[in-house]
Parts: structure tokens; C-alpha cells; sequence
């Protein structure tokens, strides 16, 4: 019983770290892409920068479901260079998408005007 909770709380607490965008830059892109892909502008705003948010917000439902024809990710690769860092998302259908990523009050987030 007492590894059940044990369990249970890890999974908790790691999860609890995924819903922020303070984990990995990967972390924070994966979440960026799939808030572009259902349209969550809250989500957005927790893993992009202010301005980023907004740019995407101007796109509205032309953003939403963009990220369908990609199909799901299939690996990523991420360079962190200080406070900056570059992910590559490799989708299934074999294209690369190449985000960058500002730490910002301990988080990382995507940016656009890097």
C-alpha cells in the first residue's frame, strides 16, 4: 500500500512539473504544439511568449488543427544554449518543425523574435 502512494505521489509531482512550461525546452515546445492544435489559447500563454501568444491568437481557428497534416511527433532534438534553446520536432509525415525557446522567470517558452 505504501508503494501505491509512493507511486502515486511521483507521478503527481511529475506531471504537476510537465503542466508548467519549467521542465525542458522539448517539454515546452511538445505543449506549445498541441495548444496551437486545439486552439487553447491558456495553454499558449503558459508556453509562449506574450507576444507569441498573440501572434497565434491573430490566427485564430486558421492556427487550430494546423498541426493535423504533421501527424504526431516522432522525435525531437534540443540544443540549450543559456537562457536560449532550439528544438526540432520531426513529425510523421517527415517534416521538421524548428522552434526557439527564451527562458523567462524560470521557464521556457517559445518565441518567434528571437
Amino acid at each position: 500500500m505504501k508503494r501505491v502512494i509512493l507511486i502515486s505521489c511521483i507521478i503527481c509531482l511529475v506531471f504537476s512539473m510537465v503542466g508548467c512550461g519549467g521542465g525542458s525546452p522539448t517539454t515546452a515546445a511538445r505543449q506549445f504544439v498541441a495548444a496551437v492544435e486545439k486552439g487553447d489559447t491558456r495553454a499558449l500563454e503558459k508556453v509562449a511568449t506574450e507576444e507569441t501568444a498573440q501572434m497565434i491568437a491573430m490566427f485564430g481557428e486558421k492556427a487550430q488543427g494546423s498541426m493535423a497534416e504533421f501527424g504526431r511527433i516522432v522525435s525531437t532534438t534540443e540544443t540549450i544554449n543559456g537562457n536560449t534553446a532550439s528544438v526540432t520536432l520531426t513529425f510523421e509525415n517527415g517534416e521538421d518543425m524548428e522552434l526557439d525557446l527564451i527562458k523567462v522567470d524560470g521557464n521556457w517558452k517559445v518565441t518567434f523574435d528571437k
